[in-house]
């Protein structure tokens, strides 16, 4: 059995949170959009996709799942306030503003907030 050492502070990876305000509503709503964009913004990235969900709501809304080797991505929209919530969580030298950037063109505003964490 390998015992472990506790040591605080042990950089594991960066999280990433945005919220992007004064989205159109077209764009939050678009499952198959949303999905292509994260996709293909993490495969520009040169991150690991494992798995990708993404549910449409009714009457509105969308949520992308996408688990990678590297972590994950997730993005959940609001249509009717007119906002998304963004996070990305990468280890190792992976940057995930880096993918972010991406996700933030496709959402076309420039009302936004993020945020990174180191964990």
């Amino acid at each position: 059995r390998i015992r472990m050492k506790h040591v605080k502070n042990a950089h594991m990876g960066t999280h990433l949170l945005a919220e992007v305000y004064n989205v159109p509503f077209d764009k939050l709503n678009d499952a198959e959009e949303i999905e292509k964009v994260c996709v293909s913004a993490l495969q520009t990235e040169k991150l690991t996709i494992l798995n990708v969900f993404t549910h449409q709501f009714e009457p509105q809304g969308v949520t992308c799942l996408i688990s990678l080797a590297e972590s994950h991505l997730s993005v959940h929209t609001y249509p009717e306030k007119g906002c998304v919530a963004i996070d990305i969580f990468t280890c190792g030298n992976k940057k995930p503003r880096n993918v972010a950037w991406w996700v933030l063109n496709y959402f076309d505003s420039d009302d936004y907030k993020m945020s990174d964490i180191n964990r």
